[in-house]
């Protein structure tokens, strides 16, 4: 005689299964939906921070000897009316003096941080501290600036929409070059501090204090 075996034994323990990696995707999806949710906003506000300082860097480089081309790395780290005007007005006051002048700024980026984010409509404010050397001849000066920009995401990068100086200008100091004898330069300008100023994208002026605040919107 043939037995037919009991499927009830052989099936409780894959129900047991099922619900357990059901319990299992569903916890899946709720965490790792936060997770890269969190992973996103991580990226986000790198790209963001990286941005900024890139485009500090853009704002305050300048080459006397090639003022134009300097001038169209700053336009390539801005957008909107307000930044394009002001870059055009920049542009528009440049003197011949200005071109012959050999004077050249360097800028490295001191301290830099994001006080507001958005993720949903990309932008952010950023909070960045630049040092800025300027040469001319066998002459230097070096200042550090504080800015705050203004930074919105375009087509995948990251520009400045705003920018405005956070207090006044800080001398640093100022001198001759290393490896020079200390004389006067061979065109008979005088030294960095007494030559015409490159032209950078944000004026030293006081302005407001910082609020403090963290990251806003799509969180």
């Amino acid at each position: 005689m043939i037995q037919k075996s009991s499927s009830k034994g052989s099936t409780a323990p894959l129900v047991a299964v099922g619900v357990l990696l059901l319990v299992a995707l569903v916890a899946l999806g709720v965490f790792g939906v936060g997770y890269f949710k969190a992973r996103n906003v991580a990226e986000i506000r790198n790209e963001a921070l990286v941005g900024a300082q890139q485009v500090a860097i853009n704002l305050n480089n300048a080459d006397a000897a090639n003022l134009d081309a300097s001038i169209a790395n700053m336009r390539s780290s801005v957008t909107g009316d307000e930044m394009t005007t002001y870059l055009q007005t920049v542009q528009d006051s440049i003197t011949d003096e200005l071109r012959n002048s050999g004077s050249k700024a360097d800028t490295e980026v001191v301290q830099a941080a994001l006080s507001e984010l958005n993720t949903d409509d990309r932008t952010a404010t950023a909070l960045v501290v630049v040092k800025v050397t300027t040469t001319q001849g066998n002459q230097y000066v070096k200042n550090q600036l504080g800015m705050r920009l203004g930074m919105v995401e375009v087509d995948g990068v990251w520009k400045a929409q705003s920018a405005e100086p956070i207090g006044n200008r800080v001398d640093l100091d100022s001198g001759t070059l290393p490896g020079t004898d200390g004389s006067a330069p061979a065109d008979g300008s005088g030294p960095a501090s007494d030559a015409p100023a490159v032209p950078g994208a944000v004026t030293p002026a006081p302005a407001p204090a910082p609020s403090e605040g963290g990251d806003t919107g799509g969180q």
